[in-house]
């Protein structure tokens, strides 16, 4: 490992391995700044806000639009990372930006991989590999940790990677380097350690140590006595006693024992069962047990550690495997009991276990002895020993709570499905925690039992399917014959594949499949919380809030809670990264759902399923009213007793909800279609896809809609078909799908005449206008406006306003200007009235581009300002794209051709991102005019054939024909 490896650096300046290089200087401070604090956590998504205190210092003037600076910086670094030698992708969405890219390329994260490595080979007796480590660790330290940031935040976490992580680090490559017998080279590097942080205490000992190595005892004394006196002067007494102590240790030659000096057992049990063969991953979790069992002097701790985790986990083979690499830290032997917490057999009594351990260590009980007496018998024996103890898979914290204080003086393991939380308070428990394994650890073990064939790609899938979870990877292993026996069945009876990997193992032997050891876990626990387990099974997605599962069980709050803490406190739910919300693991939601086929009858199920869709689509509809007041509401259903829908007090509250509940929406839509409940398949896309549009999630709005069509045909319900076919048309226009937006447009407008229904017709010709638009038709489609206008003539619906704004928009195309402005002022009167700021945003843009057509710059660009602060008020990146676009254009006609290649580049990004084909193909078109200015010709080139294929791909004739003039008078040798 080194530093060619890492592909981003903040240990320093930020930097980026572009081309081949590791740069520092890619950019100006603030874009540097906004990576390294989103480097600081790969993955997550971090708020506007989060980054303003991560990027801007205290009393730094923070920028007026913040979305608008950071989508800004957000550019800048997208157009690197493609340069990167690994994938790496920054996403930005509702004002949250995540960078998704690979941990370990990253300097600080190989940092830690690294000295965690050297500390295991440190311990293992490898001081040539530790120290080689540690030096590969410190070599990709370039300076100051995240130089670029000055906010408070960054100081804080600056000065605890020192504390906690460098220095550790240094100490840990000079102690490497003393075992090598290189004490003067550590003298020599301490000088210069010691000069950046003169008042660390571990360096105080390091030095005291390698004096006393090399013999200068006399040296040792005077560096005690005078870093002692200045630890007084002070007043840190309590570093002052340690050094004492410390020294003391030194020069009596005590230093380096394991234990204190003690009479030693004659009887050392070595009860450990095999470990794993080539054991795989788990490098934190074996670090965190390192960690929880030594003192800082490196001597092994007393004391309690639980590993908790869900069935199937590998609490088992880590804390033996674990077990086997520390022995050496434990000469009076190591203990194991299983206690049988969660299996067939009867679990282990406390006398029992007491018995066993007496056995191991030597000590026959005998019959005539108390039971009393033989507990102090194990007290004694085990008084002032370093012996380990691995109490396996308890059941809860009352199966081991007697036998700890006759452990008092081990180090008690417990591994346990559990989270054992009463034992912390009386024993100080230090609790880990052990996850699913990654994908690449998962794979690795597959491949272990399996072999390599050569493909590694079904075994990445089969590894993902199981979770994780080391049980699961090795029943497959174990009956992989079984597996693809069941799976390669015909495509109409083919299985779920997670169904019949809970299935594997169920054999003539036994019953060793991950269904049977999953149901252990929920046949211990109480009837409540056993009833709402396998109900919330039926739960179309993978988390889900208090809630929603109040509505699923149909009790209440109170019962609710109590269950989920069960359920949670035996690892069968993990809370989810957000208050009040709950996830299962794949593989226990499937045992779940079979739990519920098998002990719920199909009408208690119904009932429970209805009770979810009703809470969804209920809550969903109170949303959809607070954000736009102004949409046409289906025909409401009764709520489900017993549910009670989320009500909404503002507009930011109600757009959260909808933005953590989005997925669970979209997955209720396609499970009420599955499950038969028709009536509320259709109803839930009327809900929700708005706010889709708005947010340009326009595939899962297809999704959703092209379910709604199906759901209502099925309900022979014509209105409703004929509403969800205009609906799906809209999305279609935005996916470029022209011709499939006709035929549902169509279709509807004949259902809306037939039945004489005005207002949807109105609302269809609007969107047949549109659709003419983008194809190049305008006048085509300013007749279909005027139609649309007609049948609603005096009213104020949006979709007048929507209307006029479109047909402003179309009549500027024709050269129209005076007749635009004045439909586009129209357009804007309404839209303020109907307080809609997505339509206002889109007006103020179509009146800027008015402004621009008849050379009123100034104008135009006050205006399109005006619209971008209104759509980002409006959250409705749609519009922050179109209004983008429009100012890019403006700009590029002042001459401004910096700011208007930021526009264009935003404006194409997001247009991208959300897959809007008619609002990509324009901004494209735009940028290759920014780029033609600037005599960037082989960039323009780029962005106008792009363009060009997708208004090929609208059918817009009149443009293709224009970009590909622009492309024939292009000078590519500029």
């Amino acid at each position: 490992m080194n530093l060619v490896e890492v592909a981003f650096g903040i240990l320093g300046t930020t930097a980026l391995r572009l081309d081949g290089a590791f740069e520092e200087e890619w950019a100006n401070p603030k874009p540097k700044a906004m990576l390294a604090a989103l480097l600081l956590r790969p993955g997550h998504a971090l708020s506007g806000e989060t980054l303003l205190r991560w990027v801007w210092a205290e009393g730094q003037r923070l920028p007026k639009r913040t979305v608008a600076t950071l989508d800004t910086y957000a550019t800048r670094i997208r157009r690197l990372l493609d340069r990167l030698p690994i994938p790496a992708e920054l996403r930005g969405s509702s004002g949250t930006y995540r960078l998704e890219t690979d941990r370990s390329y990253i300097d600080y994260v190989r940092f830690r991989e690294l000295t965690l490595a050297a500390r295991a080979h440190a311990r293992d007796g490898d001081p040539a590999m530790a120290a080689r480590l540690t030096a590969d660790a410190l070599r990709l330290c370039r300076g100051r940790p995240l130089a670029d940031l000055r906010s408070d935040r960054a100081t804080e976490w600056r000065d605890r990677f020192e504390r906690d992580e460098l220095i550790p680090a240094h100490a840990e490559h000079l102690s490497a380097l003393l075992e090598l017998g290189r004490a003067q080279d550590v003298l020599v590097r301490l000088d210069d350690l010691q000069s950046d942080h003169p008042t660390n205490l571990r360096l105080y000992k390091l030095r005291m140590l390698t004096l006393r190595t090399l013999e200068r005892d006399h040296d040792l004394t005077e560096y005690y006595l005078a870093v002692r006196k200045q630890l007084v002067h002070e007043g840190d007494d309590p570093a002052a006693g340690h050094l004492t102590r410390y020294y003391q240790e030194l020069v009596t030659d005590k230093f380096g024992a394991t234990t204190p000096p003690a009479v030693r057992l004659e009887y050392r049990p070595r009860q450990l069962p095999h470990d794993v063969p080539d054991f795989i991953g788990r490098a934190d979790v074996l670090a965190a047990l390192d960690a929880a069992s030594v003192t800082a002097d490196d001597h092994p701790r007393r004391g309690v550690v639980v590993l908790e985790g869900m069935p199937g986990v590998g609490k088992t083979a880590l804390s033996v495997h674990w077990g086997h690499r520390v022995r050496s830290r434990f000469p009076d032997g190591d203990l194991f009991v299983d206690l049988n917490g969660f299996s067939r057999d009867p679990a282990a009594t406390h006398a029992a276990v007491v018995d066993d351990l007496l056995v191991a260590l030597g000590e026959e009980p005998t019959a005539t002895a108390s039971f009393r007496s033989r507990e102090v018998t194990l007290r004694r024996v085990l008084a002032d020993r370093y012996t380990l103890v691995i109490l396996d898979n308890a059941r809860n914290s009352a199966q081991v709570r007697a036998l700890l204080p006759l452990l008092a003086d081990c180090l008690v393991v417990i591994t346990s499905r559990q989270s054992l939380d009463h034992l912390s308070a009386s024993y100080g428990v230090r609790r880990i925690r052990v996850g699913p394994m990654s994908t690449e650890e998962s794979t690795r073990l597959l491949t272990a039992h399996l072999g390599d064939d050569g493909d590694p790609r079904p075994r990445q899938e089969l590894a993902r399917l199981c979770g994780g979870l080391p049980l699961v990877i090795t029943v497959v292993g174990q009956h992989i014959a079984d597996f693809r026996v069941l799976d390669s069945t015909g495509s109409a009876e083919r299985p779920d594949p997670r169904g019949l990997l809970l299935q594997l193992g169920h054999t003539g032997d036994g019953d060793t499949s991950p269904q049977a050891i999953f149901t252990f876990s929920y046949q211990a626990l109480p009837p409540a919380a056993q009833r709402l387990f396998r109900l919330m099974g039926l739960h179309p997605g993978r988390d889900f809030s208090v809630a929603v599962a109040r509505a699923c069980g149909g009790q209440g709050d109170a019962v609710t809670r109590d269950s989920l803490a069960v359920l949670t406190g035996a690892h069968l739910l993990e809370r989810s990264d957000t208050h009040d919300r709950y996830r299962f693991h794949d593989l226990i939601r499937e045992c779940a759902l079979r739990l519920a086929h098998i002990d719920e009858t199909p009408a208690a199920r119904r009932a429970a399923e209805r009770r979810l869709l009703s809470y969804y689509l209920c809550s969903a509809s109170a949303a959809d009213r607070v954000l736009y007041p102004n949409n046409a509401q289906p025909p409401p259903l009764e709520v489900e007793p017993a549910v009670a829908p989320r009500a909404f007090h503002n507009q930011d509250e109600t757009r959260a909800w909808m933005s953590i509940e989005r997925g669970n929406l979209g997955a209720a839509v396609l499970f009420a279609a599955r499950s038969g409940h028709n009536e509320f398949a259709w109803r839930l896309p009327h809900a929700i896809c708005t706010f889709y549009e708005r947010h340009g999630h326009h595939d899962e709005c297809r999704v959703a809609r092209e379910t709604a069509v199906t759901a209502a045909r099925t309900c022979a319900d014509e209105e409703a078909e004929a509403s969800s076919m205009a609906d799906l048309g809209k999305t279609y226009i935005a996916l470029g799908r022209l011709d499939d937006a006709r035929r549902c447009l169509d279709h509807a407008l004949r259902y809306c005449t037939r039945v004489e229904f005005d207002f949807g017709a109105a609302v269809t010709l609007y969107h047949l206008g549109r659709l003419e638009v983008l194809r190049g038709a305008t006048r085509a489609g300013i007749a279909l406006f005027e139609r649309c206008l007609a049948l609603v003539h005096g009213t104020r619906h949006e979709v007048v306003g929507w209307a006029l704004l479109s047909l402003g928009e179309a009549l500027r195309v024709e050269g129209e200007p005076t007749e635009a402005l004045l439909h586009l002022r129209q357009a804007e009167q309404l839209a303020i009235d109907n307080a809609d700021r997505s339509a206002h945003a889109t007006c103020l843009a179509g009146i800027a581009a008015v402004r621009r057509e008849l050379g009123e710059f100034g104008e135009a660009a006050a205006y399109c300002e005006k619209a971008l602060a209104t759509a980002e008020e409006a959250r409705d990146l749609n519009a922050v794209a179109t209004v983008c676009a429009a100012l890019a254009d403006i700009e590029r006609a002042c001459g401004h051709d910096g700011r208007a290649e930021a526009f264009a580049l935003r404006a194409v990004t997001l247009a991208e991102q959300f897959r809007n084909v008619p609002l990509h193909a324009q901004a494209l078109t735009v940028l290759g005019s920014v780029f033609r200015l600037q005599g960037r010709a082989a960039h323009a080139q780029r962005a106008w054939t792009e363009a060009c294929h997708l208004f090929e791909q609208l059918g817009d004739r009149p443009q293709v024909t224009a970009i590909q003039t622009m492309l024939r008078h292009l000078p590519l040798d500029g």
